[in-house]
């Protein structure tokens, strides 16, 4: 199984409502998508959010990654966010979101991509 963690620093407030607009719409294709087996959303405060997955197979999370909203949402991330993170890993069991937040912290193998304010 495959687990993936994201987190999104929003460049500023004016943003914030068309940024949860596409978040929710993601949600609901990751919870349509073949080989999905978990979905969640979280924050901390109004300007960092959250998308945290489980998936059947890398092949299923990367089928999901490059279309539709989520697809889409690939052009936008500049133009939204300053700071983006991701962490994908294989695991055997599910992971609660602490752990994936905590994962994502410490893990070599996570991405940031520091976008200009």
């Amino acid at each position: 199984m495959i687990v993936s963690i994201g987190e999104f620093k929003l460049k500023k407030l004016t943003l914030l409502p068309e940024f949860l607009k596409l978040s929710k719409q993601i949600y609901n294709q990751a919870q349509n998508s073949k080989g999905n087996l978990k979905a969640q959303l979280d924050n901390k405060g109004i300007k960092t959010f959250y998308s945290f997955t489980h998936w059947d197979s890398m092949e299923d999370m990367l089928a999901f990654v490059h279309t539709d909203f989520h697809g889409n949402a690939l052009k936008e991330t500049e133009r939204l966010c300053k700071e983006v993170s991701f962490l994908h890993y294989e695991t055997d069991e599910f992971v609660d979101l602490t752990s994936a937040k905590e994962a994502l912290k410490k893990n070599s193998q996570t991405r940031v991509i520091k976008y200009e304010s």
